[in-house]
C-alpha cells in the first residue's frame, strides 16, 4: 500500500476504551526479546536487569499456574504473588526493550499502556472502571511512569494501590531526566515517598547507561541539503501510508482530537513528514504537550519522522522554560525519541 494520505484520511474515530481493546506490544516493540536485548558490558546493571526479569516471567507463570480461581481453595493453597517491578534509568538504557520482552516471552494475557494513556483512560471513565478493565490481565506493562507531576503521579499510585487487590502485576519503567548527578536517585526517591507503604509490593530494579539513541541513529541522513517535498515524493512507504502536513494544520488537529486518538494517526503510517515545524513557546505548554505525546505514539508506532524547520537543532524546538519546567521529563523523552527518529531538514 504504497500511497499518500492527508489528515482527512485518517479514522479517528475509534472508542476511548480502543486503547486497552486493542493495547498489544507497540510496533517498534513487537520484536523485542530478551534474546536481542544487548547489554552495554560498562554497565553490569544492564546484565542484572535482563537475568531479573527471565526470572519474573518465570515466577508470574508458576503464580498463574498454582493459583486456584476458587476463593475457598485459595485461602487454604497460598500462593505467593509475585512483586510488581519499578524499572529505574534514564532515557535510552533499554527500559521499554525489557518491557516488551516481557510481554512478548509471556504467554498469558497481558496489556501495554503508558502512563498517559492511563492517566487519560481515568480522566474519561473511572479508577474503579480502569481497574476493573485492566485486572482481567495477568500483566500490565506500563511505560514511563511519572513521578514529577504530583496529580498524575497520586493518581497512578490510586491505581497501584486498587489492582494490588487483584492478582495482576503491574511492571513500570520509569520516566527520569539524565540531566544532572543525583536526578534519579532523587526521581527515585520521589517515587518511594509518594508510593507510600505501597513500597513494599515493589521491587526496584536500577538500570545504569547511556543513552543509546544518540549512539544508534536508525536513518539515513544523507538527505539533509534535499527538500522536504521531494524526500516525500521519493519516499516509497513499506506497508502503510505516507503523510506530508504542514505543521501548523497538525497542531490544529491535535487541538481537536482526544489524545487516545493520536494512536490512530500513528498506526497508520509508515512516515510523516512535517513541514515548517517551529518551536514551542513558553507560552504554548498545551500545544507542545499535545505533541510531545503524539512523538511519544508515532515512537511507538516506529513511524519515521522528517520535517523542514528554521531551527538547527532538534533540542531547539522548545522554549528552555519548556524544558525545564514542570513538564520536563515529557519534553526531554519527546526530544531523546526525536534525535532517533527524526530527520531535520532546513526550510525554505
Amino acid at each position: 500500500m504504497m500511497h499518500a494520505i492527508t489528515l482527512k484520511d485518517l479514522d479517528l474515530s475509534s472508542p476511548i476504551e480502543a486503547i486497552i481493546n486493542k493495547n498489544t506490544i507497540p510496533p517498534k516493540f513487537k520484536n523485542c526479546l530478551f534474546d536481542n536485548y544487548i547489554p552495554d558490558k560498562d554497565y553490569p546493571s544492564q546484565n542484572q536487569a535482563k537475568e531479573r526479569l527471565i526470572q519474573l516471567v518465570q515466577q508470574i507463570e508458576t503464580f498463574k499456574r498454582k493459583t486456584p480461581k476458587n476463593r475457598l481453595l485459595r485461602k487454604f493453597l497460598k500462593t505467593n504473588k509475585p512483586p510488581h517491578i519499578y524499572l529505574d534509568g534514564v532515557f535510552g538504557v533499554g527500559k521499554t526493550h525489557l518491557l516488551a520482552s516481557i510481554g512478548n516471552s509471556y504467554t498469558g494475557p497481558k496489556v501495554f499502556l503508558s502512563f498517559s494513556e492511563l492517566m487519560y483512560l481515568i480522566a474519561y471513565f473511572t479508577l474503579l472502571d480502569v481497574v476493573n478493565m485492566l485486572s482481567k490481565y495477568d500483566i500490565v506493562l506500563l511505560d514511563e511512569f511519572e513521578v514529577d507531576d504530583p496529580g498524575d503521579a497520586m493518581m497512578g499510585i490510586n491505581f497501584v494501590r486498587e489492582i494490588n487487590k487483584t492478582d495482576t502485576i503491574v511492571i513500570a519503567t520509569s520516566n527520569t531526566l539524565p540531566s544532572q548527578i543525583g536526578a534519579r536517585k532523587l526521581d527515585l526517591l520521589t517515587f518511594k515517598a509518594r508510593i507510600g507503604t505501597l513500597i513494599n509490593s515493589f521491587e526496584t530494579i536500577i538500570i545504569d547507561g547511556k543513552d543509546y539513541r544518540f549512539r544508534q541513529p536508525s536513518l539515513d541522513f544523507s538527505i539533509l541539503n534535499s527538500n522536504l517535498k521531494e524526500v516525500f515524493e521519493n519516499y516509497k512507504p513499506k506497508n502503510k501510508a505516507k503523510l506530508y502536513v504542514n505543521a501548523e494544520e497538525l497542531i490544529d488537529k491535535l487541538r481537536e482530537v482526544h489524545p487516545t486518538r493520536y494512536r490512530n494517526i500513528a498506526y497508520s503510517l509508515d512516515a510523516i513528514f512535517i513541514e515548517n515545524l517551529r518551536p514551542f513557546s513558553d507560552a504554548e505548554l498545551m500545544d507542545a504537550l499535545r505533541f510531545t505525546y503524539l512523538i511519544d505514539m508515532l515512537y511507538y508506532g516506529n513511524v519515521n519522522i522528517f520535517a523542514s524547520s528554521n531551527i538547527n537543532d532538534i533540542w531547539d524546538l522548545f522554549h528552555e522554560d519548556l524544558k525545564e519546567g514542570k513538564f520536563k521529563t515529557k519534553v526531554g523523552r519527546c526530544l531523546s525519541r526525536l534525535t532517533e527518529k527524526c530527520v531535520l531538514l532546513k526550510a525554505g
